[in-house]
């Protein structure tokens, strides 16, 4: 008799839980219908996509073979010593909103290439590029990321949110040069040489997201993101300030603009005998159009 009183406490217990599942999808597959913001603009779903014209502040440090006698580089100005241009960029967003959930994903990417002339020899790796030679810089930054957003307020005049999620920096420093470079075997001749140091990793990330209605379709509104990456062999921060502005000419269109702010500060140091040290800071405007139903 115990064991059947307990057969049937489970089964009830099932079907309450089942009950309450039921529920939660119907308010969950309800809620999308009247989400709105800013005012009577569907923001359900929505999708972002347009560019970013950012400029950089890059110094890498690539260290290898240190312990056996290889070469000890500092770090290596970007800017300065390859005079990297300034650039523009993708930039893209997207969001599912259920009210109080929502799901995001976004992406920044920026490529950079230029070649000069070095003044002075620099170490990078286990090669040496001496003064005279001539070459090329490849710089890459890439940042994809999704979150989950617990919206506190979410209605049709305001959105605050905090964002738990992932982020995955991608960042490559590359040096090729076909003369003029030492390497651990002494001088290389005929042939094209090449280095490059590269952060790889995924990093959690935590954040803050407003947004107010300033007036018919049209809001204006902060994100900040902050990630640390305590990731062996990693070690290191993301920092990620963003101001924007968007109207909404159409009741499912809308254009909108804004300014970045991303700071890098990764390192990964496999001991012995390799070191790779990004610093980076990128910032600047960016346009996108808007998607939204």
């Amino acid at each position: 008799m115990e064991i059947r009183s307990r057969i049937a406490g489970w089964r009830r217990a099932t079907r309450s839980w089942c009950v309450v599942a039921v529920a939660a999808v119907c308010l969950l597959a309800a809620g999308p219908a009247k989400a709105q913001f800013p005012g009577d603009v569907p923001n359900t779903f929505r999708l972002t996509a347009g560019g970013m014209y950012a400029w950089f502040k890059t110094d890498v440090t690539l260290q290898r073979d240190v312990t056996s006698g290889g070469p000890i580089g500092s770090g290596v100005d970007f800017e300065n010593t390859f005079n990297l241009p300034s650039q523009g960029g993708f930039y893209g967003r997207a969001s599912f909103n259920l009210g109080f959930l929502s799901f995001d994903a976004g992406y920044v990417g920026f490529t950079r290439t230029r070649s000069a002339t070095i003044s002075r020899d620099i170490i990078f790796g286990d090669n040496t590029y001496t003064a005279g030679a001539n070459v090329e810089a490849r710089q890459k930054t890439q940042l994809p990321y999704g979150d989950i957003r617990i919206n506190f307020l979410h209605n049709p005049s305001t959105t605050l949110g905090l964002t738990l999620g992932v982020a995955y920096p991608i960042l490559q420093a590359q040096l090729s040069a076909d003369a003029g470079v030492v390497g651990p075997g002494g001088p290389v001749v005929g042939e094209t040489v090449t280095t490059e140091g590269k952060i790889e990793v995924p990093v959690p990330l935590v954040g803050i997201v407003f947004d107010a209605q300033l007036g018919d379709r049209v809001s204006a509104g902060i994100i900040f993101n902050g990630i640390f990456a305590p990731v062996h062999p990693y070690v290191g921060s993301i920092f990620q300030a963003d101001a924007h502005v968007e109207w909404y000419f159409a009741r499912n269109f809308g254009v909108g603009g804004g300014f970045n702010y991303t700071r890098f500060r990764i390192k990964r140091e496999d001991l012995p005998n390799t070191l790779v040290d990004f610093q980076q800071d990128f910032y600047g405007p960016r346009a996108y159009l808007i998607l939204t139903f």
